[in-house]
């Protein structure tokens, strides 16, 4: 412990020294002379803020736009500056001239400034000290990572985690508000929307990989840390407290970007062009595809074009063949029998056929997360375990969708000798169990059978050390998802007809609590299911292989 600890505090001490690859150190010695260059970057910086301040304070007073949408208008252009930064800055204190000059200004010209006749209007809506937060995290971003030397990676560690908050959590705010409100939640004092944070991910994506084009960075790695970016900025901002996403975002990024650095982004060489396009491509399609056929919502079409273009562009073919085929198969058995299982459906606490955001991430967020890692660690291991939560949500999704057409009666999956009624919380049928194996064995056979013309992605060296593990894992995860249902799930009783469900309202009135954890819905089972079912794949392959 006492090492581990060493070695961190050296780390962020080494922040002060950080080398670029031809050994120069970061100078923080005073100018000694002014650039031509300095003098226009300032001109620029004051200026281009300044004026954005003023146009949206105009605005504002004319009631030409709402206060939120003035202070939109600030966030999202404002920090755009700092894409000049390694190239007219020669010195660091040149660049912190600016940052350091608007903590004050925002301070005393925001909705807390303690003198009244120096509020802007423009900025006056959202968190009281939010737009000081904003200078505060560009001032401690530029101390660390800013270099007058364009080339220097500590750069991208710059924009990679100031872009994210300018434009990523900027767009969350326009999109979510305008557009998201029928599923906004509230976190911290704080309303946020799932749309809002989904469409952070793709802001983000886009900022920083523009960012790190501009930076020179090759393409594959522009995408990849985009991505992540992306990825990591719409969790941080779906459930960080209001007005602290400002400081949350930065630093969440920057912790994760400097330990890549630390690794001197020697991945890139894990990274396929070709299937980051194919990623992009395919999901488009799947996803118009999804909304048309009224398989997914607006937000769950986002987030599910996100996640497939994480699994498919870093996990290569074999992931996302995997990834595609729970997707396809899954909606396909969505509306298999939709009207013999009206009745039944109207039990889940989802009863519509259409896949939100929230579902996509619990089926999605573990296969992409080991997506990112397998881009840095090369293992066999990583699939497996990929495949095996895959496994897990076809199992699941077949289990339950073609287990509700059976005409025999359903077993308690804790106790199967046991009749239950047909769609009860925890009941299983010997079809929705045979559907399950069925969606286990398909996720297994495409991702092996893909492996073969597959050269970017890391399989292992025996097919039935792939095969059994995720076989087994898909099964036990979904039997899992049952016996969570009807044990740790919050479950509700109908004060009409006596009958247990997942739903707050049935016959019309509002259900009364009856068992299980009361935080604990249909979702997080689904979650902690997939979970189990990876869990139990890891441990199959080690046993296998071992």
């Amino acid at each position: 412990m006492h090492l581990a600890s060493s070695r961190f505090f050296n780390d962020l001490q080494s922040l002060k020294y950080l080398r670029i690859k031809r050994g120069n150190k970061l100078d923080f010695s005073l100018p000694t002379e002014i650039a031509i260059s300095d003098i226009i970057g300032l001109a620029a910086l004051f200026v281009f803020v300044l004026l954005s301040l003023f146009i949206a304070e105009i605005l504002r007073r004319k009631d030409k736009v709402s206060g939120s949408t003035s202070r939109k208008i600030v966030h999202l252009s404002v920090g755009n500056v700092v894409l000049l930064f390694p190239f007219v800055f020669t010195n660091i204190w040149f660049a912190l001239i600016g940052p350091v000059f608007f903590i004050p200004f925002t301070y005393f010209t925001g909705p807390g400034s303690p003198i009244k006749k120096f509020r802007l209007k423009g900025v006056s809506e959202g968190h009281t000290y939010g737009t000081v937060f904003y200078a505060i995290s560009l001032t401690i971003l530029v101390v660390l990572f800013f270099s007058p030397d364009k080339n220097n990676p500590t750069n991208i560690i710059l924009f990679g985690a100031f872009m994210p908050l300018v434009w990523g959590d900027g767009i969350s705010a326009v999109i979510g508000s305008k557009f998201g409100n029928d599923k906004a939640y509230h976190i911290w004092g704080g309303t946020k929307t799932l749309l809002g944070s989904w469409s952070a991910a793709f802001a983000t994506f886009g900022a920083v990989t523009i960012s790190c084009l501009i930076l020179s960075q090759t393409v594959v790695l522009s995408v990849y840390l985009g991505l992540l970016t992306g990825f990591i900025t719409a969790f941080v901002e779906a459930l960080t407290p209001k007005g602290f996403d400002n400081l949350a975002v930065p630093a969440a990024n920057a912790i994760v970007l400097f330990i890549l650095y630390k690794s001197s982004f020697s991945f890139v060489s894990s990274l396929s062009n070709n299937a980051i396009i194919a990623g992009a491509v395919v999901g488009l399609v799947l996803t118009f595809s999804g909304i048309i056929l009224k398989a997914l919502t607006w937000d769950g079409a986002i987030a599910g074009l996100y996640f497939g273009l994480v699994i498919l562009g870093l996990g290569s073919w074999t992931w996302g063949v995997m990834y595609f085929a729970f997707f396809i198969l899954g909606s396909l058995a969505t509306f298999l029998g939709k009207n013999k299982k009206k009745s039944i459906s109207q039990e889940f606490e989802k009863g519509d056929t259409r896949r939100d955001s929230v579902q996509a991430m619990v089926n999605s967020v573990l296969p992409a997360f080991l997506a990112f890692l397998v881009i840095l660690f090369r293992d066999p291991i990583i699939t497996v375990i990929a495949g095996g939560a895959i496994a897990v949500s076809l199992a699941d999704t077949l289990g339950t969708e073609i287990g509700a057409l059976s005409k025999f009666k359903p077993r308690s999956s804790i106790k199967p000798w046991v009749k239950a009624e047909q769609g009860s919380p925890g009941a299983v049928s010997i079809l929705g169990l045979l559907a399950s194996v069925l969606g286990a064995v398909i996720i297994a056979f495409s991702g092996f059978g893909v492996s073969f013309i597959d050269n970017y992605t890391v399989f292992p060296s025996s097919m039935w050390a792939f095969i059994i593990p995720v076989i087994v894992g898909g099964l036990i995860g979904s039997y899992f998802d049952s016996i969570f249902a009807c044990t740790i799930q919050k479950l509700n009783r109908c004060t009409i007809c006596e009958k247990i469900t997942e739903k707050k309202v049935h016959c019309e009135v509002e259900t009364e609590y009856y068992s299980g954890v009361k935080w604990l819905r249909n979702d997080f089972v689904n979650l902690f299911s997939i979970i189990v079912g990876a869990i139990v794949s890891l441990l199959l392959y080690f046993i296998w292989m071992f």
